[in-house]
């Protein structure tokens, strides 16, 4: 998570921008045009695979950096969409800003707290997926994520964590913020 202070320096030279539940912050197979906040509102980042199966990535909350990142620093087609699960605001800086910007020190040690953000949560969840079973995945997400399910239906959060919505019912079930094993 970004500290407050990083949050503050880009809602104040960022642009708001206002979605509506449905819009899209980027579609796949556009350049992503902006590196952004979540002032408020969710997001979900999704992609079909080669089966036409829906397939979500990310699941973006009030404070999340929200981006199609290489998309956005490569200049090339995002592989995702970025959809807005509920109405939304997002502070945004566009390429040109980001440009301008990382020739000065205090935006280009922000950049990299962004970066490593980015990093981070890709390997937590590309390692969670390959070390943890269903049930510790929804578990680390629960505790990790506090409100994911006040924000999201059961089905996002179940294709988040590569299982069917059966087995995060049954998870759920379990009551697992009990610690029942």
């Amino acid at each position: 998570m970004l500290s407050n202070r990083n949050i503050d320096m880009i809602k104040s030279v960022g642009k708001k921008l206002s979605f509506k539940k449905g819009d899209f912050f980027v579609e796949e197979n556009e350049v992503c045009k902006y590196i952004g906040i979540v002032e408020s509102g969710t997001f979900y980042s999704y992609f079909e695979d080669a089966n036409l199966n829906f397939i979500v990535n990310e699941l973006y909350t009030q404070n999340s950096v929200i981006t199609s990142y290489r998309s956005f620093l490569g200049d090339i087609l995002s592989p995702a969409y970025i959809k807005a699960y509920s109405d939304a605001i997002v502070y945004t800086l566009d390429k040109e800003m980001y440009s301008a910007f990382m020739n000065q020190q205090e935006w280009a040690v922000l950049f990299k707290d962004i970066s490593d953000q980015l990093f981070i949560n890709k390997c937590f969840k590309e390692t969670s997926l390959v070390k943890l079973k269903a049930k510790e995945r929804y578990s680390e997400l629960i505790s990790y994520r506090k409100n994911i399910e006040q924000d999201f239906p059961q089905h996002l959060i179940a294709s988040y964590l590569k299982i069917r919505p059966e087995t995060l019912s049954r998870l759920k079930s379990l009551d697992i913020r009990q610690g029942i094993k």
